[in-house]
């Protein structure tokens, strides 16, 4: 009998006894790009048959190896992502807008250097023109944002670059400063809310914003229908989205839940002027001319002429309601829950309300002033400490500074 090759260039021998005395059988061995070995053993009725799977199979392996050994652009990984991984995970506007940028910013400069050569001395380089040519912090940043992903999913997972090696990507830019954003007391807002400069519209746009703390994506997209004034609440199930280049659609909120906000009673009134006459699918705060949801350019011009009505701070964004909101309810709201705060604003975690929406509010230190005042047994009257009957000596006794005698 024939010595048997399974392994290398494999073997083919014709089958002497048993049932399938006659046949040709065929048996090799093939190692994958990830190094696994496969053992293969077909039958065939012809000894050409036999040759002729063998050459296929083995054509097929040194196909594998061949691309295995080429070096994978990042042009090559960028769009090798786009199409098998991110439509997983990733909003289809976000994955526009990545291809977008990097279609512009990128893809001339480096989408042909295959990722074990990209020189992290040439990354600061490239985040340093950007910059002289007067790209603006905000899209750097994002540019950034985005290869640093790709170069990531190219470490681990997928291992096409040794898991040893570092991201060249991940080097820092020149740091914008960053903005202090501005936190409205609930009395600051009480007196925007009823300023007599701001009309029936303004009033419930920024009534929304501030009582109800949405995002500007929600507020653009809400309708008649989602507001439940019987229940005192909001249906927020939609949102406007913003893709790389200005196209703006109507789709599901940020990370695709829906959720219910709370109305309260203040809201809910002015919300009810302003809605009185609407139909259910049109929207509060449509373009000017149609049922359609303001551009974002025209609802930030639209928010800069509502600020000046109703005296707000000159350096006050959108954004910085909803951070008032979740301030309030964070700070000066202690029979709320962390679950129902995070149910309300919509928050995947409790963590992002502490890092990114708390800011100091004096209402709250006085709070905090009252307690420890109250657990050392003092209350505050006017502007003085009164002692409570509790058997405490007064602040400027030496006995209250006295150490305490050992039982």
């Amino acid at each position: 009998m024939a010595t048997r090759r399974a392994n290398g260039d494999g073997s083919c021998r014709r089958i002497t006894e048993g049932r399938f005395t006659g046949k040709w059988r065929v048996q090799l061995t093939i190692t994958d790009s990830n190094g696994s070995k496969r053992r293969i053993s077909r039958l065939f009725s012809t000894q050409a048959e036999g040759k002729a799977f063998m050459r296929e199979v083995q054509r097929d392996v040194h196909r594998s190896e061949a691309e295995a050994a080429k070096p994978v652009t990042l042009t090559d990984w960028f769009f090798w992502l786009v199409e098998n991984d991110w439509p997983d995970t990733v909003a289809d506007s976000t994955i526009r807008s990545r291809i977008g940028r990097f279609r512009k910013y990128v893809e001339r400069e480096w989408g042909g250097v295959p990722l074990i050569k990209i020189d992290p001395l040439d990354v600061k380089a490239f985040y340093k023109r950007l910059r002289d040519k007067g790209i603006g912090h905000a899209t750097r940043e994002a540019i950034k944002t985005d290869l640093v992903r790709v170069f990531n999913q190219a470490i681990s997972p997928y291992k096409r670059v040794p898991t040893t090696w570092g991201n060249p990507f991940r080097l820092p830019m020149d740091s914008k400063p960053r903005r202090e954003a501005v936190a409205l007391t609930p009395m600051e807002a009480r007196r925007a809310l009823r300023s007599k400069g701001l009309d029936k519209r303004q009033r419930a746009f920024l009534g929304v914003m501030l009582l109800a703390g949405l995002r500007l994506g929600e507020v653009m997209a809400l309708s008649r229908r989602q507001l439940d004034f019987e229940r005192g609440l909001i249906h927020v199930d939609q949102a406007v989205q913003v893709s790389y280049g200005g196209r703006q659609t109507v789709g599901l909120p940020k990370g695709k839940k829906k959720r219910y906000a709370v109305m309260c009673e203040a809201l809910a009134a002015i919300m009810q002027a302003h809605v009185a006459d609407m139909e259910s699918d049109q929207f509060v705060f449509s373009a000017t001319y149609e049922n359609q949801p303001r551009m974002r350019k025209l609802v930030y011009a639209y928010w800069r002429q509502l600020k000046k009505d109703a005296s707000l701070p000159e350096g006050m964004r959108p954004h910085d309601c909803r951070l008032s909101h979740v301030n309030w309810i964070e700070k000066l709201c202690p029979d709320v829950s962390a679950t129902t705060l995070k149910e309300h604003v919509g928050h995947a975690v409790s963590g992002v309300t502490e890092v990114n929406y708390t800011r100091p509010l004096s209402s709250s230190q006085r709070i905090l002033s009252t307690e420890i005042d109250r657990i050392l047994g003092y209350t505050q009257v006017g502007a003085r400490c009164k002692k409570e009957r509790v058997g405490i000596p007064a602040l400027s006794s030496k006995r209250f500074w006295a150490t305490p005698k050992k039982s």
